[in-house]
């Protein structure tokens, strides 16, 4: 009798076990979050710059506000920023790959720098830009 209380007892509490409801507005600060990475996926050396701007996307949904009745997306502007090195016809266009830190700030190491060399695609990462950067002739 008392090994029959000891299981429905243990039965009982089981049931009284939860799990953690998904929030997706509540943001892990020890985990980072990717973003665009399908696009990076997608584009390859040789793309035109319009080819690129058609798989990454014009805007880039970075979190939701509430807004009565339900959530409003918050977006920021896909490519983040872009420039240009000046005396060449080397064009960068900087994406935002991770939020690494959900501080408000998008810093370098959030970034993702895609190259272009006459209007086409010709590689992306920071090696590639400092590179770039370093070999530029000096006035």
């Amino acid at each position: 009798m008392r090994f029959a209380g000891m299981i429905l007892l243990s039965l009982i509490l089981t049931g009284c076990a939860t799990t953690p409801v998904y929030n997706p507005m509540q943001v892990n600060t020890q985990q980072e979050v990717l973003l665009n990475e399908s696009g990076f996926k997608a584009i390859q050396d040789g793309m035109t710059m319009d080819q690129v701007h058609k798989i990454m996307g014009q805007e880039l949904v970075v979190g939701y506000a509430l807004q009565s009745p339900g959530y409003k997306p918050l977006t920021i502007p896909n490519p983040y920023k872009s420039e240009a090195i000046k005396d060449t016809n080397y064009f960068i266009e900087y994406y935002i790959e991770a939020i690494r830190q959900p501080d408000g700030i998008v810093s370098d190491n959030e970034l993702m720098p895609v190259v272009f060399k006459g209007g086409n695609l010709i590689g992306r990462g920071w090696p590639l830009v400092n590179s770039l950067r370093s070999a530029k002739p000096s006035s």
